[in-house]
C-alpha cells in the first residue's frame, strides 16, 4: 500500500505505551483506532481500574526520575516531585492526550476478543464495546501495547493455609484488600513491588513482616544524600547523546562495554550495602549486578536493620497457621502477599502467533513479529531505566515501516536477528535507541536501492 493511501492501524491498549504509539502514528499521517478495555486511559497507572488489570497501589511512585520518564516532546512539570506519584502520572497522561488532541481516536470500555491474520495481509479484529454484540473490523496492522503487568504469576504452594493469600496486583494499602493490622505478614519476592509493599506494611501496625526471597538481587536506593541517584546520570534517556567512543563500536560490543562499566560502578557504589543485606538474611546477590533486574528501594535497609522486616528464604510448604521455609524454619503467619511478577499475556492473539510460553517474546528489534511483519509489540523491551520513552522510540520505528519510508531486511536476516526481549535486563535505553536509529537508516538505504 502506498503512503498516499490511508493505512488503518489497530492499537490495543491505552496505557503509556499505547498512548505514545497512537500519537506517533497519527502524526505520521496514519489512520489509528486505539482500544482500551477500561473506561479510563492510563492502564497500570489507574488505581482500582474497572478493567481489573491495574496493579497500582496507593503509594506507588515511579522508580525513574521525571527526566528519565518523559516523552521526547512532553515533559513532566518542573515543580513535580522527582519521582511522581501514581495520581500525578495519570494526570500527566491525561494532559498528554489533550495536548496532542487525540482522545477522539481512543475507544474505551472496549475488549479486543481476537486478532486474526487475513490470508492476503492485514488483520481481522473482533471487538466488543461494553455490553454490545461483538463486531469485526479489518486493519492493515495490529500493534499490541496492552502491557505486561496485568496477568498475575501466582506460586503454586504445597499444603493448606488458614490465612489469606493474595497477589500483589490486588494490594492497594496496608488495609486493602485485607487488613494487615496486628497480622504476621509474609511478602514473597524482592523485586521493586515486594520491597515497597513490605516496607509500607512494616510502617503500619502489622505484627511482624517477613520478606521471603528465592534468590538474591542487587537493591539500590532512589535517593543518595537527598538527591535522586540517577538525576545526573548520562545516557539515561533515548534522546541523550552517545559518546563517540561507544557509537563507533559494533552494537554487541558497545552494549557489552557499557554493561561492564555500569556493573563495576554499581559494585563499587553499593557493594558494601549488599554485604549488609546478606548479613541481614537476604540471599547473596549475583556478582554481576545486571544479571538480574536490580530492585529499587529507599527504605528496605532501615526497616531490616530496625527489625521491622525479617528476611526469610523461599517458602517450602504451608501448614495451617504456619509457613515452612526451605531449610525447615517455621513461622506463624496470617497473610501471604505474592509479589511474584506477571505472565506475559496477549489473550487476543493465539499462541502460534504470540508464543509467550517462556514468558518472553522473540522479536525483530524488540518490536516486529518475525512471522507477521504487520504485527508489532510495544513495551515488551524493558531497559535498565524508564520504558515509556523506549515505547515512543519503538512507535517511531513502526511508523517508518507503515509509511513505507523504511524497508525491512530479508526474512532470513529478520529470523537471524530475532531474539527474546523481556529478559534482556542489561539493555541500555540510549544504546537501544541508537540501534533503532541505525536500523532505520539501513532500512532507508534498502528502500532507496529498490525504488
Amino acid at each position: 500500500m502506498e503512503h498516499n493511501q490511508m493505512t488503518r492501524i489497530c492499537v490495543v491498549g491505552a496505557g503509556p505505551s499505547g498512548l505514545t504509539t497512537t500519537k506517533t502514528l497519527l502524526a505520521a499521517g496514519l489512520e489509528v483506532d486505539c482500544y482500551e478495555l477500561s473506561p479510563h486511559i492510563g492502564g497500570h497507572w489507574v488505581i482500582d481500574n474497572p478493567s481489573g488489570r491495574s496493579s497500582a497501589y496507593r503509594s506507588l511512585r515511579t522508580n525513574t526520575t521525571k527526566r528519565m520518564s518523559r516523552f521526547s516532546d512532553y515533559e513532566m512539570p518542573e515543580d513535580w516531585d522527582e519521582f511522581p506519584s501514581v495520581d500525578k502520572v495519570r494526570e500527566w497522561l491525561e494532559a498528554y492526550v489533550d495536548r496532542f488532541d487525540f482522545r477522539k481516536h481512543i475507544q474505551t470500555s472496549t475488549e479486543i476478543i481476537s486478532a486474526v491474520p487475513r490470508p492476503g495481509g492485514g488483520w481481522q479484529v473482533t471487538l466488543r464495546a461494553g455490553d454490545e454484540a461483538p463486531v469485526v473490523r479489518t486493519y492493515d496492522a495490529v500493534i499490541a501495547a496492552s502491557g505486561s503487568y496485568w496477568d498475575p504469576q501466582q506460586p503454586a504452594f504445597t499444603g493448606r493455609f488458614n490465612g489469606d493469600i493474595l497477589h500483589a496486583q490486588t494490594y492497594r494499602d496496608p488495609h486493602t484488600p485485607v487488613d494487615t493490622s496486628g497480622a504476621n505478614t509474609i511478602v514473597c519476592g524482592i523485586g521493586n513491588t515486594g520491597c515497597e509493599i513490605a516496607c509500607e506494611i512494616s510502617k503500619s501496625n502489622a505484627a511482624t513482616v517477613y520478606l521471603s526471597a528465592r534468590s538474591g538481587t542487587w537493591i539500590m536506593p532512589k535517593l543518595v544524600n537527598g538527591v535522586a541517584a540517577t538525576k545526573n546520570l548520562p545516557m539515561a534517556h533515548p534522546t541523550d547523546p552517545v559518546p563517540p567512543e561507544l557509537s563507533r563500536l559494533p552494537e554487541a560490543e558497545r552494549e557489552q562495554k557499557l554493561t561492564e562499566q555500569a556493573s563495576e560502578t554499581i559494585r563499587q557504589t553499593y557493594g558494601a550495602q549488599m554485604k549488609e543485606f546478606e548479613m541481614l538474611g537476604l540471599p547473596r546477590a549475583p556478582h554481576h549486578p545486571l544479571l538480574k533486574r536490580p530492585s529499587i528501594s529507599q527504605d528496605l535497609m532501615d526497616q531490616m536493620v530496625s527489625g521491622r522486616i525479617h528476611a526469610k528464604p523461599d517458602i517450602d510448604r504451608l501448614d495451617g497457621d504456619h509457613v515452612i521455609f526451605t531449610g525447615g524454619e517455621s513461622v506463624r503467619a496470617d497473610i501471604i502477599i505474592c509479589a511474584t511478577g506477571y505472565k506475559l499475556s496477549y489473550p487476543y492473539l493465539s499462541q502460534d502467533i504470540a508464543n509467550t510460553q517462556d514468558n518472553d517474546l522473540s522479536l525483530f528489534c524488540g518490536i516486529v513479529s518475525p512471522a507477521y511483519h504487520d504485527l508489532f509489540f510495544i513495551g515488551v523491551s524493558r531497559p535498565t531505566g524508564a520504558f515509556w520513552p523506549i515505547a515512543e522510540a519503538q512507535a517511531k520505528f513502526v511508523a517508518a515501516i507503515l509509511t513505507k519510508t523504511y524497508t525491512l531486511p530479508p526474512a532470513a536476516e529478520i529470523r537471524q536477528r530475532t531474539g527474546p526481549m523481556l529478559n534482556r535486563v542489561a539493555m541500555n535505553p540510549v544504546l537501544y535507541g541508537l540501534a533503532l536509529r541505525e536500523e532505520l537508516e539501513r532500512g532507508r538505504t534498502r528502500k532507496r536501492a529498490t525504488s
